[in-house]
């Protein structure tokens, strides 16, 4: 495994440093693009002693995974977020003097891209430092298993103020938007690979499928969605995808990995997002969906679709009134619309990509520096016994929509 080195942390925290301890944090297979370890400091406070209970990110040192997730464009991405996106958004809020002000992610506590302040590259000491939520009482759950109905609502209304915000703030304050964010969300290229890697890629999904007779019957229509769509994603922030009245911040990550609730006696009270590498700004409707046919457990959402749909779209306008917003010009039929179109588009593939991560078995995940190719472009371990189901379930509910 490769030797990560946090240096200098009091220069990034501003503050004497006493101690410092550091153990990895997250288990193989639970995050793909960062190595990321928990850090308790304990700093000099005045007269007194105060400790920091944190989550340090770095790049990791696996040159295959910086290529393929473009470490250098996404690391900054993530700073960016916590730096400047998200204290505007919660800034806008208190203007309209909400209660309870946007909160769906961990406290920031620093962050650098080089040791060498005149480098204008990400390096080996770069590190995001957030606050460490498991320490107030936020997991993750089982990903093989997904969320109950009541998480899902949950979420799904985080969901909605943190688009619904954005949304808000582009209308009310567009100059506001155009010049503290609209430069983090230039276009950019990730998980770039050759063709004959990507047909590989397309061949594990569809090797899903072959056991179910509707799937093997609908299969030239599957492949050729897969196909294009794998041309299509790796381009981020779409010029074209920003004109949408549903154009918002949107996480493009949100599976149940990148999701930590609290729950207080058997009941989720909190949820709070991570992983703001690969953002972008274009329609909403990504999150909603990709977050639905993955992380929600299966019976769930077969009896529960049409239901949670309507539920976000409810509370996303709620949260556009509650910051003075028309919500006229968003119509739920072309909500639906949309969603279909974004499914067609490139979000079928992002789904199904996802089952592998989501379903591998524990026994054959891998950490992060240990991956190599074929085990992104081949089927590799052996899976949980719910990915089929899911799977067979996703290509029937969305050629019933006609999604497909």
């Amino acid at each position: 495994m490769a030797v990560y080195e946090i240096k200098k942390l009091q220069d990034l925290l501003g503050s004497e440093i006493v101690s410092v301890s550091t153990t990895n944090l997250t288990s193989a297979g639970d995050n793909y693009a960062s190595a990321i370890f928990s850090v308790v400091v304990t700093i000099k406070d005045g007269q007194k002693e105060k400790q920091i209970r944190a989550v340090a990110k770095m790049i990791p040192q696996n040159e295959l995974i910086r290529k393929l997730f473009n470490s250098e464009r996404t690391f900054r991405n993530e700073v960016a977020y916590y730096e400047k996106i998200a204290p505007c958004l919660t800034n806008f809020q208190k203007e309209h003097n909400l209660p309870d002000l946007f909160s769906s992610y961990p406290e920031f506590y620093g962050a650098r891209t080089s040791l060498d302040p005149s480098k204008d590259t990400v390096d080996n000491d770069a590190i995001l430092l957030i606050q460490n939520i498991k320490e107030t009482g936020f997991c993750t759950l089982d990903r093989k298993i997904g969320f109950d109905l009541d998480q899902t609502k949950l979420i799904l209304d985080k969901m909605a103020e943190l688009h619904a915000t954005a949304i808000a703030l582009k209308t009310q304050k567009p100059q506001v938007f155009e010049r503290d964010l609209r430069r983090f969300f230039a276009k950019f290229n990730m998980f770039e690979a050759e063709d004959d890697e990507n047909q590989k890629l397309i061949d594990s999904i569809v090797d899903l499928l072959q056991e179910d007779e509707f799937c093997v019957r609908n299969m030239k229509t599957i492949r050729a969605r897969l196909e294009f769509s794998s041309g299509v994603t790796k381009t981020k922030n779409h010029e074209e995808f920003q004109k949408t009245p549903f154009a918002s911040i949107v996480h493009c990550d949100l599976w149940s990995n990148n999701i930590m609730i609290k729950i207080v006696d058997d009941r989720a009270v909190d949820v709070k997002f991570v992983d703001y590498q690969m953002y972008e700004y274009s329609s909403l409707v990504r999150d909603v969906v990709f977050f639905v046919f993955t992380s929600v457990q299966l019976p769930v959402v077969q009896t529960n679709l049409d239901g949670l749909l309507v539920f976000y779209f409810e509370r996303f306008g709620d949260w556009l009134k509650k910051l003075g917003c028309d919500t006229s010009i968003f119509k739920f039929e072309e909500f639906l619309e949309e969603m279909g179109s974004f499914v067609k588009w490139g979000e079928f593939y992002h789904i199904m990509l996802m089952l592998k991560p989501i379903y591998t078995l524990d026994k054959d995940t891998k950490d992060v520096d240990s991956l190599k190719q074929d085990d992104f472009m081949n089927s590799g371990g052996e899976m949980a016994e719910g990915c089929k189901p899911r799977a067979y379930f996703i290509v029937k509910e969305l050629i019933r929509r006609g999604w497909l």
